[in-house]
């Protein structure tokens, strides 16, 4: 047990440093996962392309959509100072608070493990992730998600093509259902844990879906199969979430976890590679097409004000 804390606390420490500190996305740390994880995909699936054409495929690199992405990437990384207050110090209050006023009584007499509370929490934040994004489509909020939906290819840099006003919605979002349901397991699996455990464990399950989430959004075609696509979102399916075509509409929610998509009807299994093209249609989008940073961060408080 205590080797399996310590490893809790090692991790939660990396995902503090991810998150948290300005110049660690220029440190080996970062970037030596990311280098393996390209490395695997081009050994994998370049079919004999250079590595320089197989990351330029369809000219990625150099599209305008990909430039609108990394200055959107560029404001977020400041947003996302809020999104740190929230996670790490709101939510765990939150989490304490509901714990402590729990009329839940303990399952376990020496509380849950570490890994197997961080398993939990893990569930909770994909499920609050799962209905904020539902949530996104399905109101006056879409004017302000379609800023993600307008790339028109994918890169890693996509995940973070959010509007400003978005982000600070979902983290508040995100923090108090986490809270709440954190806390409600907090009081009945480990009642004795405390605000900086509640934080590490959370810095753990954002590590986890920002290095998931990164892979879901790239050109590059990886299904599971059927049988995995009903328990995991693959990057196959999160393109089909992405697609122009209407039959894809509505489909694919899921954050890490594909188990939401397929309780409240709303998974699509990709059974073979699909043509699709990404970005929006109509001319109420047409400002946010032309990929340039104003229109995209001053036309969707228009049109929710409107």
């Amino acid at each position: 047990m205590e080797y399996e804390g310590n490893l809790v606390d090692s991790i939660s420490e990396y995902a503090w440093q991810f998150c948290c500190a300005p110049g660690f996305a220029l440190s080996p740390l970062f970037w030596l996962p990311v280098a393996i994880l390209v490395l695997l995909f081009w050994i994998t699936l370049g079919r004999g392309q250079g590595l320089r054409a197989f990351l330029n495929s369809d000219g990625v690199l150099t599209h305008k959509s990909t430039r609108a992405d990394l200055w959107l990437f560029l404001i977020s990384r400041v947003m996302m100072v809020f999104g740190i207050v929230t996670y790490f110090t709101f939510a765990p209050a939150v989490a304490r608070f509901v714990a402590d006023i729990s009329p839940l009584p303990p399952l376990f007499a020496n509380g849950l493990s570490p890994l197997g509370l961080t398993l939990a929490v893990f569930v909770i934040f994909d499920f609050a992730q799962y209905w904020s994004h539902r949530i996104f489509h399905r109101s006056a909020l879409w004017s302000l998600h379609a800023v993600h939906h307008s790339a028109e290819v994918l890169t890693p840099l996509t995940t973070y093509r959010v509007h400003p006003l978005a982000g600070l919605i979902s983290a508040a979002f995100h923090s108090l259902v986490l809270g709440v349901g954190m806390g409600l397991v907090v009081g009945s699996l480990a009642p004795d844990m405390g605000f900086v455990e509640i934080a590490g464990t959370n810095a753990i399950v954002v590590l986890l879906n920002a290095t998931v989430v990164n892979l879901h959004h790239s050109q590059i075609h990886i299904s599971f199969g059927p049988i995995i696509e009903r328990i995991l979102i693959s990057p196959a399916q999160h393109q089909i979430h992405h697609s122009r075509d209407p039959r894809h509409f509505n489909r694919n929610y899921g954050n890490v976890l594909a188990v939401w998509d397929w309780m409240f009807g709303t998974l699509y299994l990709v059974r073979e590679k699909e043509e699709l093209r990404f970005g929006l249609e109509g001319e109420a989008f047409a400002p946010l097409m032309t990929q340039r940073l104003w229109p995209v961060l001053i036309d969707p408080v228009r049109r929710l004000i409107r």
